[in-house]
């Protein structure tokens, strides 16, 4: 967690302590990760796209808390992808909208999730 920038690393310790909001956030993303994966017809790899802003309004009912803002999820997703040592380009990538807001890829296949699991 040392090599972590300060405010992923903090992020990634509540997630470990299981504070809510934060650890609540991660395990939703990765069971909802997991029933995508498991529909697959052909479960090899697939791309799992991830929109802070929508996902803040699909979870507000199921997480409420106001620290979940866009900003701070995006930061929980980050530090996952680092906790996780996800490679960039090979495990996950970035993409920005012509706005400036970003969305996260993460190419799932059965060790992406294990070592996103290794986070809870």
């Amino acid at each position: 967690m040392s090599e972590l920038p300060i405010p992923f690393s903090n992020y990634l310790y509540l997630i470990r302590k299981r504070k809510s909001p934060y650890y609540d956030l991660l395990r939703y993303l990765i069971a909802d990760m997991e029933r995508h994966y498991v529909t697959l017809e052909f479960p090899l790899e697939t791309i799992y796209t991830i929109n802070p802003r929508q996902l803040q309004k699909q979870i507000e009912e199921k997480i409420p808390s106001d620290k979940l803002t866009t900003m701070n999820i995006a930061r929980v997703i980050l530090a996952a992808i680092y906790g996780s040592k996800l490679r960039k380009d090979e495990d996950y990538y970035v993409t920005k909208s012509s706005g400036g807001r970003r969305n996260y890829h993460i190419k799932l296949n059965q060790n992406v999730l294990s070592a996103l699991r290794s986070n809870l």
